[in-house]
């Protein structure tokens, strides 16, 4: 093999390399912003089931002092 094409072959293996991981790296940020995603709607359901629960709270306080 000539110098040129140990060259060449040396830089392609280099090449398919990084795109390897960028693949990788593409999927992991896929994943990521699905977790992130998942987390959002968690994060709202969390919330109204909270201000659902002050909600009721407050209700259950504002009878207790009526019925005093």
């Amino acid at each position: 093999m000539l110098p040129d094409e140990m060259e060449a072959e040396k830089n392609r293996k280099i090449i398919v390399a990084q795109a390897d991981e960028i693949n990788i790296l593409k999927n992991n940020i896929k994943e990521l912003q699905e977790q992130l995603n998942a987390a959002h709607k968690r994060i709202k359901e969390l919330t109204q089931a909270r201000d659902n629960a002050y909600d009721d709270i407050s209700g259950l306080i504002k009878e207790d002092l009526e019925c005093r």
